[in-house]
């Protein structure tokens, strides 16, 4: 790491590093917000507050970005229908409740307990799975107005190529700045390609009538009375799902562990991390009308810039919310072509994968124990297998971590190993 998580860089770098990372994120942020159909001005401040919100509540020890979350769409989508904002705000309540709970529980096990239930075989098993996961929405960025197209794939290759290039090469500031670098080039060769009416990279259409400020449409001011019937069904859907992601929390906080050498199960502490995240969604959800969840774009783009920082985390959590009222910014940032971030997507997904990757290399693989636990959380994990129904299902990378943990306790070592 080039800055710890204690350390403070100078203004101005510390500037850059956040606008960073805050572009690591943006995308994901936004396409949820779009997803669930809420006011996306409203959702950036949301996920910009819950991460202030946990970073305060974990002691401003931990480097992570929490924002609105995929593992959160269907019980958002089902409590907006169901009953409004309202709903969404009550589901929120329940999963802070579950979340707090976890906090509780795991406060008063120890960090040895811990990895004997976590050893590193599944650790770096699953942080292979989130990468590998993630990469399948690369071609979804690389789309235009929903659909395959090559210019965005030349585009994407372009702004992937430009952060490679300056990572490897660049002198000074630039060099731990690759990303950035790459928005800047990648928007700029989209909006030549826009402007020569070769492809419609960018919808300049953003900046038509626009002010200066915006008012974000609060999710608070949208609450109403529900009928009591609703409650019910809205709290054992959040429940259910906040089980699930709370998986993908502690496999997000083991990768990050992992990347920036420090353990945060250690030094910070499951019961701050789970009890962060549950008033950290409590407040987001209050404020965008979302679920949040940790973010494995934010944990790629501390490793790859090899800035822990939380001031920089920070930073990019007081950017996104504030984009929320700054139209000009906003629509700039709303402007830049997915391609681009598509681009960014091919190495940050992959250095998540190598992350966990570097995790099993210390792994005995001679071991029969360690091969299938391996074997199996990969399988599970990127083959798209489901364990449930419609109303509520494991999968991904919270399937995998929960297998892989019951095959952990059920495999015991064999005294030859």
């Amino acid at each position: 790491m080039i800055y710890q998580i204690n350390d403070r860089p100078p203004f101005k770098k510390l500037l850059l590093f956040s606008l960073q990372m805050m572009l690591s994120v943006f995308v994901a942020t936004v396409l949820i917000a779009n997803i669930c159909g809420v006011n996306v001005s409203a959702a950036l401040v949301g996920a910009g507050l819950s991460t202030i919100v946990y970073g305060i509540l974990t002691g401003r020890q931990s480097p992570m970005f929490i924002s609105n979350s995929g593992a959160f769409v269907a019980p958002v989508l089902f409590a907006l229908g169901l009953a409004g904002y309202t709903g969404v705000a009550i589901g929120v309540a329940i999963s802070a409740i579950v979340y707090c709970l976890f906090g509780l529980i795991f406060s008063k096990v120890s960090v040895d307990a811990f990895y004997k239930i976590f050893p590193r075989t599944i650790i770096g098993s699953v942080t292979m799975v989130i990468g590998l996961a993630l990469m399948s929405f690369i071609p979804t960025y690389i789309q235009v107005n929903g659909e395959a197209n090559q210019i965005g794939m030349l585009v994407a290759l372009f702004t992937m190529l430009v952060v490679a290039l300056t990572s490897h090469y660049a002198k000074g500031i630039a060099r731990i700045l690759p990303f950035l670098v790459g928005t800047i080039a990648g928007y700029v060769v989209s909006a030549i390609l826009t402007l020569t009416g070769v492809c419609p990279l960018i919808d300049f259409s953003a900046f038509n009538n626009i002010g200066l400020f915006c008012m974000p449409e609060f999710a608070f001011t949208k609450w109403s009375a529900i009928p009591m019937s609703s409650i019910l069904s809205i709290a054992v859907l959040y429940i259910a799902y906040t089980i699930s992601a709370s998986m993908e929390i502690a496999s997000d906080h083991l990768a990050l562990s992992g990347i920036i050498g420090t353990d945060l199960i250690q030094t910070v502490g499951l019961g701050k991390i789970f009890t962060g995240v549950g008033i950290g969604n409590l407040v987001g959800s209050c404020v965008g009308g979302l679920g949040q969840c940790s973010y494995g774009e934010g944990v790629s783009c501390v490793g790859f810039s090899k800035v822990a920082s939380r001031s920089v985390v920070t930073g990019a959590a007081i950017i996104l919310a504030l984009l929320g009222f700054i139209s000009p910014v906003q629509a700039f940032i709303n402007s830049i072509p997915s391609a681009v971030f598509g681009g960014e997507a091919m190495i940050l997904y992959g250095f998540i994968a190598l992350s966990g990757a570097k995790q099993i290399q210390k792994v005995n693989l001679d071991n029969q124990k360690n091969l299938i636990l391996v074997s199996v959380i990969l399988s599970v994990g990127v083959s798209g297998v489901v364990l449930g129904g419609a109303s509520f299902a494991f999968s991904g990378t919270a399937l995998a971590l929960i297998v892989g943990v019951v095959l952990n306790l059920i495999l015991k070592e064999k005294e030859n190993n």
